[in-house]
């Protein structure tokens, strides 16, 4: 008579032996059901006494260690890259890169994460437990970079004659000095905070730059070191 092969780890029949045959490692062989087909084989699930067929029951189950994989998955992946993210710290601390290298390693690592948050909801929806043990997923997620800078690399920006102009300024206008106080203060500069996008902007409207410099001194781009 076949027996079904029972995967301890995770109580589910992994396939069916011949009599005669012996479990391995954190395998049990028991008989198969009198309505054992072998098409629903992923409904079937060993309880501790024996098999029963709970379809629902099981794909919960199947679920569960689906997910529970996955962010296994997705940790040894920002595991595997900790050295990408430690040497572009290491470069921009040096003087020898820049903070975008320190943000593209930081995007990836987001990457991941998400990658992995979108795959186990993708896995919620699923209706089987064969297409749940199935289910491969895949770092497929985009996540763009900060655009961080630091504070050199930001004023590099402006002409000298802008910054000759905003330095004047900042002492006499009321409206400006606040956000000079927290640019100086700031440990580096986001292109992307409405803070800095607000500042710039009032520098345009004040006539400390030019029309249409703002935008250029938002944009994206390579910053000077």
């Amino acid at each position: 008579m076949q027996k079904a092969i029972i995967d301890l780890n995770v109580n589910a029949i992994v396939g069916i032996a011949n009599a005669g045959a012996t479990a391995e490692k954190n395998q049990l062989l028991l008989d198969l059901p009198e309505d054992f087909q072998s098409a629903d084989i992923a409904e079937w699930a060993y309880d501790g006494k024996g098999l029963v067929r709970d379809p629902s029951a099981f794909l919960k189950q199947a679920k569960s260690a689906r997910k529970a994989r996955i962010k296994l998955e997705a940790a040894h992946l920002i595991e595997a890259d900790d050295w990408k993210l430690q040497r572009a710290r290491e470069r921009e601390a040096a003087g020898w890169g820049t903070l975008a290298e320190v943000d593209a390693a930081l995007a990836e690592r987001e990457a991941i994460r998400r990658s992995s948050n979108a795959a186990e909801q993708a896995v919620d929806a699923l209706t089987d437990a064969a297409s749940v043990q199935a289910f491969v997923w895949a770092v497929d997620v985009a996540v763009a970079a900060p655009r961080r800078m630091t504070h050199k690399q930001f004023m590099a920006r402006f002409t000298d004659a802008e910054i000759q102009a905003m330095l004047k300024a900042f002492g006499d206008n009321p409206a400006l000095r606040p956000w000079w106080e927290r640019f100086t203060l700031a440990r580096d500069i986001s292109l992307d905070d409405a803070v800095t996008q607000n500042g710039v902007q009032a520098l345009e409207a004040a006539g400390l730059i030019g029309k249409g410099r703002a935008a250029e001194v938002l944009a994206s781009g390579p910053a000077a070191v």
